[in-house]
């Protein structure tokens, strides 16, 4: 059978483009390997405008904010399903520098269409620890990432558009202008594997920097929020009883499987460092992001093999990330705009000299 696109990965990155080429009724293929871990199962599902320490707009926030709130949506129509869920953020002021800061801040019409108030006394007294206030964010919430991913499968699996199998690299017959796998013919595979794209040998040039993240899912005996609290960590409540999901670590170094000690440690202490309240663990999950060290995804054509191209990288902001770059990859492929250069996979890094493709014997036809 001849399809449009093989797509490698039902993860964010994955979904996104199955979602769009579903909306454009395009052929497609998308093969996942059940038996590797995600860490799109186990993130918070998170987005929010204004981000960091310094507390500032995320990078190409009002494009991708508005695009996030666009196609989700409109998979929770296609899918019959309910995932996407918008939330107003609160941000605890530390300081009362910071708040002054934000008082003027908040006038500033980049920031008017995302900060919905400043509020100068503790909306959580007795639960949060906010004795200079805090400010209100709009346009965040979270995904609940199984649910989605779930539901995207269901629907791919019964149109026969989703398949389940480890595919090694020797099992595509890479042609000029189409690849082959099992009897079938693609015209582009997108790669989207996340984490295990570093193991591609197609890839292999790609110089990632994977992130591990724990997180805790925890129940509150009486403390109830009704904003996503960020602390230095945040608390995302998850339903009207108390429980919330906590995070989250970020260890660039040890990136084993599992959680650790550490991490449970370092869990408890954020959530010391917002409230007294007692709580009760009921789950601790660990994953390991595909991120890179300029915060960029990897989004185009492979130098030398014209049928591959990737969607990956997308690090901590996978939900939004993938939302916008999946239309802007399909754009590239259809020739409707060239290609960003801040994504291009063969960029220059600031903290990584770019390195050539290596050749490498591949199973090749003319």
């Amino acid at each position: 059978m001849n399809y449009d696109y093989l797509i490698l990965g039902q993860g964010l990155a994955g979904s996104a483009v199955a979602m769009r080429l579903f909306q454009e009724q395009a052929s497609f293929l998308v093969i996942d390997n059940p038996d590797t871990p995600a860490s799109s199962m186990v993130a918070a599902g998170i987005v929010n405008p204004i981000t960091g320490r310094k507390l500032v707009k995320t990078w190409l926030c009002d494009v991708i904010f508005d695009e996030l709130h666009s196609f989700y949506p409109q998979v929770e129509k296609i899918t019959n399903e309910k995932f996407f869920h918008p939330i107003d953020l609160y941000f605890p002021f530390t300081t009362q520098e910071r708040q002054t800061e934000w008082v003027s801040q908040s006038a500033d019409s980049t920031y008017q269409k995302y900060v919905k108030g400043i509020e100068y006394n503790n909306r959580y007294e007795g639960t949060l620890k906010s004795e200079f206030g805090g400010m209100i964010v709009g346009q965040s919430g979270y995904l609940d990432i199984p649910t989605y991913l779930a539901a995207v499968k269901k629907l791919l699996h019964s149109n026969q558009q989703y398949h389940e199998s480890k595919l090694e690299d020797n099992e595509l017959v890479i042609h000029e202008n189409h690849v082959e796998w099992n009897g079938h013919t693609f015209k582009k595979v997108i790669f989207c594997d996340g984490y295990e794209n570093r193991l591609r040998e197609h890839f292999s040039f790609l110089p990632y920097r994977a992130v591990k993240g724990e997180l805790f899912l925890v129940k509150f005996d009486e403390a109830r929020f009704e904003h996503i609290i960020n602390k230095n960590g945040f608390i995302l409540p998850i339903d009207n009883d108390g429980t919330c999901k906590v995070g989250a670590t970020y260890d660039y170094y040890k990136l084993t499987e599992g959680t650790t000690e550490k991490g449970h440690e370092q869990l408890v202490e954020k959530l010391e460092q917002i409230t007294d309240t007692p709580y009760k663990i009921l789950n601790h999950w660990a994953g390991i992001r595909p991120a890179t060290y300029d915060r960029r995804p990897f989004v185009g054509q492979h130098p030398e093999i014209k049928p591959f191209w990737i969607l990956n990288g997308l690090g901590t902001k996978g939900v939004s990330l993938s939302s916008y770059f999946s239309k802007h990859l399909l754009d590239v492929i259809e020739g409707k705009v060239e290609l960003m250069p801040e994504v291009d996979p063969l960029r220059k890094e600031k903290q990584v000299q770019n390195k050539k493709p290596r050749q490498r014997n591949r199973k090749k036809k003319s």
